[in-house]
């Protein structure tokens, strides 16, 4: 009998193969780092077919580490980055142009006219932001010939990259996306779950471009790209996938997770109610016909932050240093670091922002920037939470966080400080590629819907610690900080 679950879980920076027991414990893993490319400041692309060998090499990796063969692997879960999209000829299987990444601005122009219309679609329950994918695929089609003459031929196929690895691991006999990531690209009408065909249109993208919306546990098809047929029955966006793995399966319950950047997703049930304030509507998955909505507000720098300090600034050799030398310094002493390196996302959605470090006096050394890197990610959760508060008419009182910059502690009672409220860490980290798994194991009847709530459990709790008046004044301090990086970088009309 098969004894594990595959789970290809595809991210911004790396990806990663990883074998499941069935106990949802990780047995084997794989991972590899993903090249980004940054043709300027405003674009940041990855190689799609890069990321397709390199999901298949780590997931052979997981399988060698242990001796596995495909006839140990009962199905196949795919959790993935969202937005990032990728258009494809049909009959060759080759990528018509990089894959362009969520964090990417080149249509920040467009988006900024159509927020001048009220901000967001209530249809997609999205604000208007440059990863909206419809908007990049006009772009597309009006700046790649190659991706013109496609469509005109009728040979190119869109998808998010569940939908890319999903068809070529099936030899493109499916062309289907799950309807979490659907949502997140910002063309469905979040109330029906389908393709908002009205506004692509408006764009004058053609629908045939688009993959099938179907359930996160569903049949994909089979794939025999490890050595024998494997059933691939779950596939979901990193951020639903996190959610679903940390048991928020009802309303008012919410995680957060720390990676490239940080997401905050609160389940509001089986009713979309469309909150606005910078905040994103979605569906979070979409089980046999029914429906589950979340709201959500991201910051697209924070992992990535302390990437920069490693790569741009060199004030660190590793990420895991971080935490070390921003614990050498009792406070930032009054450095407020706001990390707009690709404009600032919820709630601020702006896209002409640009990073500040300000406050910086002669005695401000590289541990008071560090940790004020830290400090930043916090008070960019924040922002989110507060919006979310007021716009769920909820308190949260408890933050369930993952992903893996959620191994900081001082980063974590930070977060527990500004945002008053408990946070919990669940003891595996990895809650994205678990969601996918518990995905695909829903689909072949390995686990209950009741039973997924219970999988992870709490490894360390962080109590907020910090006195009511140094947090406001502080917090203060920060909203002040973000004001002076706002509209930075003036499109031209």
């Amino acid at each position: 009998m098969s004894k594990y679950i595959m789970v290809i879980d595809e991210g911004t920076t790396g990806t990663r193969g990883i074998l499941f027991d069935e106990a949802f414990k990780i047995v084997s893993q794989d991972y590899q780092e993903l090249t980004q490319y940054t043709p300027d400041n405003e674009r940041v692309e990855h190689d799609a077919s890069e990321i397709y060998s390199k999901s298949v090499e780590v997931c052979k990796g997981a399988m060698e580490k242990i001796g596995a063969t495909a006839e140990d692997i009962r199905c196949i879960g795919i959790a993935t980055q969202r937005n990032t999209c990728v258009i494809w000829d049909k009959n060759t299987g080759e990528p018509l142009y990089h894959a362009i990444v969520w964090q990417d601005t080149r249509t920040g122009e467009v988006a900024e006219k159509l927020k001048e219309n009220g901000g967001i679609l209530h249809e997609t329950g999205k604000v208007i932001a440059p990863h909206n994918n419809a908007l990049i695929l006009q772009w597309c089609m009006e700046n790649v010939p190659k991706i013109k003459e496609a469509v005109e031929a009728g040979t190119a196929l869109y998808g998010t990259m569940d939908t890319w690895l999903i068809w070529k691991m099936t030899k493109g006999k499916t062309h289907a996306v799950a309807c979490s990531n659907a949502s997140s690209s910002g063309c469905v009408d979040v109330q029906k779950g389908v393709w908002h065909e009205e506004f692509m249109q408006s764009l004058g993208v053609p629908l045939e471009l688009f993959p099938t919306i179907v359930s996160e546990a569903t049949d994909f098809g089979n794939t025999e790209v490890f050595g024998g047929s494997i059933p691939i029955t779950g596939a979901i966006a990193d951020q639903q996938s996190a959610l679903f793995a940390q048991g928020c399966l009802e309303a008012g319950t919410m995680k957060c997770t720390n990676g490239t950047g940080s997401f905050m997703d609160i389940t509001i049930g089986n009713t979309c109610k469309i909150a606005t304030g910078g905040v994103d509507n979605l569906i979070a998955w979409k089980l046999n016909d029914t429906l589950t909505y979340m709201v959500e507000g991201f910051v697209s720098v924070t992992g990535s932050a302390v990437q920069w300090l490693r790569d741009g600034l060199k004030i660190i050799h590793s990420s895991s240093e971080i935490e070390e030398l921003a614990a050498s310094v009792p406070d930032t002493n009054g450095v407020y670091f706001v990390p707009a390196l690709v404009g600032l996302t919820s709630p601020h959605n702006d896209p002409s922002a640009r990073g500040t470090i300000i406050g910086i006096t002669r005695g401000t050394t590289e541990a008071h920037i560090a940790r004020a890197t830290l400090e930043c990610i916090a008070f960019g959760i924040k922002d989110i939470l507060d919006v979310v508060e007021k716009e769920c008419g909820v308190k949260i009182d408890r933050i369930n966080v993952d992903g893996g910059a959620s191994q900081n502690n001082l980063l974590l009672q930070m977060l527990a400080d500004y945002c008053n409220a408990d946070v919990a860490r669940p003891d595996t980290l990895e809650a994205t590629a678990l969601g996918a798994a518990l995905m695909a194991a829903l689909r072949i009847g390995q686990i209950s819907l009741e039973e997924v709530k219970h999988v992870l459990k709490p490894d360390e709790v962080f109590h907020p610690q910090m006195d009511a008046a140094l947090r406001e004044e502080r917090y203060s301090i920060w909203k002040e900080a973000v004001g002076r990086s706002l509209k930075w970088i003036k499109y031209a009309q």
